[in-house]
């Protein structure tokens, strides 16, 4: 989008230039001669060629400015060529009959009001312009029938050159002539230039049907741009489906010419009503409009009737290495249960994309810059192909493909997808535009496929779950600058509603939370209203309690943070909860970078009596920069992601923390680390190889640590990401901006807690699922009263990120003296406490040691007395 205080002085210059007495023998470049601003959608523009020589469109474009705003609220890219002499009409798609059938290029976008500035641009240039940018005339510009509101403006004769100064005050009747509402008379021709919608010349003809025509694979041929760009052509094929500016012409398969490379359709851009399924002949040029072939400047349309059948090819990934979709460019084609990819333009422009597997970041699966990295990287550009809505509209009604799109009926990442369709090339992406409603077979898994075990411990963001404050009257407010959730009680019921329902179905003992309000731990706090909502249906042995800290202090200084809930019928806190610090990165220009506090609390199982310890950690995010970033960052760091290295050394602090803490055997890491499964955060608290690497792990400079240097990580913590050992497949976050999916959801667990899991599992409701579904986006956007359905409650995007849950069988804990653990100190016991005696203290027989002395004496034979 051009910002034009850019371009002032550009401005400036070409407005000395443009404006020229009528006597010029040609004007400098196109300007507008018509305005119609009517009832309803009839809007359209009258764009004129007084140059001396045709016009390449290509590089013009349209810009309004919508309620005196300073930036363009939208750009409609222009095409085609305009001859010497004639007019382009541009137009709203929904106008009247009698300004479409003129029309040379349609748009769905929202047009302008009166009180709306317009621009024409060439090359981000402007040339002309309507009204006055960044000024609110309040209804319009003008007075009577020479205004900008309900009226035809029409330049007059005079006037030889546009209005390149768009900042300028704007009169209408300086150079305009004004007429009544929806007066359309005069579209499509000024100043001895005629346009009847792209038929050019009266004595023009697409001749007779049958007659001989240019192949369709003819004009395409086989590479990715036409060998007959400029050409007039005669083509004649049957209409397989339209969109917005045109539609789709295929070859009759009596006509191919059975070369598999060369395609047997192609786009005709033309605002003629056409039928589809009849067979038409053309008479236009062919362009290439940003890599898709097309006929255009289209002379004559002629309708020979019911068509016949055409060939429909049928897309399978993955394609050969050495081949791309351009052979069907403009064909009929069908896939059949792809994958969807892509779903970050679903509700923007009405598209998604499909691939015959998911896209995985490539540091998911491997260390940055190694040989499978570099070959996913490769794989992830290629097999992909894009499903649209034909209207060409930005923020669509519905969807004209799967009109019945709602929450309880979506198009989300992983479903299966098969569809039918012309295909189109645009914005460098192979696009099936169906004509029918589209298949999907969704894959929503209403509860966690999980085995079970004793103890169930999970993970779980609830993005940005803000309560809001008490208002002193009884009411809350949801407008204070520490939020970052819920605007209003509607929005924030919404959200509870849906986390409410996720964490009830997903069951688990104990919870880790990420993004919960850092408001302490009292009766209006973020964490007491949760658990408050979620115990409201649960019975007294389901219900949940929060971990609060001893002093009731927050949790770190940030406006979110970490928490914890868990069942006390399960489990049991074992002393208190302790904070761990991490590190805090000087940029070196007054700012730092910082991150969530961990929250670590020990828990002894009830059943079994053993003790876990469970920490719940939050790092850094990809989204900000760190003083790496800002400072030439390495290859390694950049693949991974802003403050790659800062999370490194919140990965050695949890490390260390653990490593000294007064711990319980069996210890659990879990939460949102903001590291893929393949990156250096993780490698440090697992373990790596770093000539398998290929480099060595290095922490951040500028932290308290290490006297502010960055140094070599070569020792690791050797826990074990249970997803690699359970869940290999599985992942926590789909990123809109690169299409991809992997986890920055982790659980970890030591080797002794290795031993006790029994199973562990994502559970996809929010990664996958439209973002307009959203509690904030659909009640903002997509409101109920507006025709959508997308604000169910249910757990599905309760919240961005996945769920991630794991089962824990844990053992029995013997009672002392009990060796042989049959729940009876007896004569069995004394026996394998004396062939003991005297041996070493291994492992093996740690639980011989009595008294902890480290030997196996007579001192532990009187402690056993004792409790015989």
């Amino acid at each position: 989008m051009i910002n034009l205080s850019k371009h002032k002085l550009s401005v400036a210059i070409a407005g000395i230039l443009f404006v020229q007495p009528l006597m010029a023998s040609a004007a400098v470049d196109l300007y507008f001669s018509e305005y119609i601003e009517g009832s309803s959608n009839n809007k359209a523009l009258e764009i004129y060629n007084n140059t001396g020589a045709d016009v390449d469109l290509s590089a013009y474009e349209i810009q309004f400015y919508f309620n005196g705003s300073s930036t363009a609220g939208a750009t409609l890219n222009l095409s085609g060529t305009l001859p010497d002499g004639d007019v382009y009409v541009v137009a709203n798609s929904n106008a009247a009959t009698e300004i479409l059938d003129v029309a040379d290029f349609t748009s769905g976008v929202g047009f302008f009001n009166g009180d709306d500035a317009i621009t024409l641009l060439n090359g981000g240039v402007v040339v002309d312009s309507i009204g006055q940018i960044g000024v609110d005339p309040g209804s319009e510009w003008g007075t009577g029938d020479a205004s900008t509101q309900n009226n035809t403006l029409r330049r007059l004769g005079s006037v030889g050159a546009g209005d390149a100064d768009p900042y300028d005050a704007f009169d209408p009747s300086a150079q305009w002539e004004g007429f009544a509402n929806d007066s359309f008379d005069d579209l499509g021709s000024y100043a001895g230039g005629q346009d009847d919608g792209g038929d050019g010349d009266d004595d023009s003809s697409a001749g007779v049907c049958g007659d001989a025509a240019t192949l369709i694979s003819s004009i395409q041929g086989a590479g990715d741009a036409s060998p007959m760009v400029g050409t007039e052509v005669m083509v004649e094929g049957v209409v397989t489906g339209q969109r917005d500016g045109g539609f789709f012409l295929q070859e009759e398969i009596k006509d191919e010419d059975g070369n598999a490379s060369t395609s047997e359709g192609i786009f005709v851009l033309s605002n003629e009503a056409v039928v589809t399924g009849h067979q038409v002949r053309v008479l236009g040029s062919v362009t290439e409009s940003y890599g898709l072939t097309e006929v255009n400047a289209v002379k004559d349309i002629v309708d020979c009737g019911e068509g016949a059948s055409v060939t429909q090819a049928q897309i399978a990934f993955p394609l050969p290495e050495d081949q791309s979709l351009e052979r069907y460019e403009g064909m009929m084609v069908s896939v059949n249960d792809l994958r969807v990819t892509d779903i970050n333009n679903l509700w923007r422009y009405g598209e998604f994309g499909l691939s015959h597997a998911l896209k995985v970041q490539p540091t998911d699966l491997y260390a940055p810059g190694t040989e499978g990295y570099e070959q996913v990287i490769a794989a992830n550009s290629r097999n992909r192909i894009y499903v649209e809505d034909s209207s060409g509209s930005s923020y669509p009604a519905q969807l004209s493909f799967f009109p019945s799109f709602s929450y309880a009926n979506p198009i989300r990442i992983n479903d299966l997808v098969s569809a039918a369709g012309p295909l189109n090339y645009s914005y460098g992406l192979y696009r099936i535009n169906p004509q029918s409603d589209i298949v999907v077979l969704g894959g929503r898994e209403s509860a966690p496929d999980l085995m079970s075990g004793n103890l169930s411990i999970a993970s779980f963001n609830v993005l940005n779950y803000f309560n809001g404050e008490p208002t002193g009257d009884g009411g809350v407010t949801f407008d204070y600058e520490a939020n970052r959730g819920a605007e209003n009680q509607e929005q924030f019921d919404l959200q509870q509603a849906r986390i409410i329902d996720a964490l009830t179905v997903l069951d688990a003992d104990v919870v880790g939370l990420m993004e919960i309000e850092n408001d302490g731990f009292d009766n209006v706090s973020a964490i007491h209203s949760l658990v408050d909502a979620l115990n409201a249906n649960m019975s007294e042995d389901k219900a949940y309690t929060f971990i609060a800290t001893a002093d009731g202090s927050v949790v770190g200084t940030d406006a979110i943070a970490v928490g914890m809930i868990y069942r006390a019928s399960v489990v049991t806190p074992k002393g208190d909860a302790v904070k761990i610090s991490m590190p805090v990165q000087d940029l070196g220009n007054g700012e730092t970078q910082a991150m969530r506090t961990a929250l670590l609390q020990t828990f002894q199982h009830v059943e079994t009596g053993q003790e876990v310890a469970v920490v719940v950690n939050h790092f850094k995010s990809k989204g900000s920069k760190c003083y790496e970033d800002l400072n030439s960052p390495s290859e390694t760091d950049a693949a991974q992601g802003s403050c790659n290295a800062l999370r490194v050394s919140a990965a050695v602090t949890l490390g260390n923390a653990l490593a000294e803490a007064d711990l319980p055997e069996r210890v659990l890491i879990l939460g949102d680390l903001n590291s893929y499964t393949a990156e250096d955060p993780i490698a440090v608290l697992t373990s790596y190889d770093a000539a398998e690497r290929g480099y060595t792990i290095k922490t951040a400079v500028n932290t308290a640590a290490n006297e502010g240097n960055s140094v070599e990580v070569t020792d690791t913590f050797g826990y074990v990401n249970v997803a690699e050992e359970f869940d290999p497949e599985g992942f926590s976050y789909w990123f809109y901006g690169s299409g991809q999916i992997g986890s920055l959801d982790h659980i970890l667990v030591n080797p002794a807690l290795l031993e006790d899991v029994v199973d562990a599992t994502h559970w996809n409701i929010n990664s996958p699922e439209a973002y307009q579904l959203q509690y904030n986006q659909a009640l903002t956007h997509y409101r109920d009263e507006d025709g959508y359905a997308f604000t169910d409650i249910g757990p599905f995007r309760s919240s961005d990120h996945d769920p991630f849950i794991l089962s824990l069988d844990l053992p029995m804990k013997a009672a002392p003296g009990d060796f042989n653990m049959d729940g009876k100190v007896d004569v069995r016991d004394l026996l394998a406490l004396l062939r003991q005696l005297y041996h070493k203290v291994t492992d093996d027989n740690r639980q011989f040691d009595l008294n902890g002395d480290g030997r196996i004496n007579l001192w532990d034979l009187l402690a056993f007395l004792k409790l015989w």
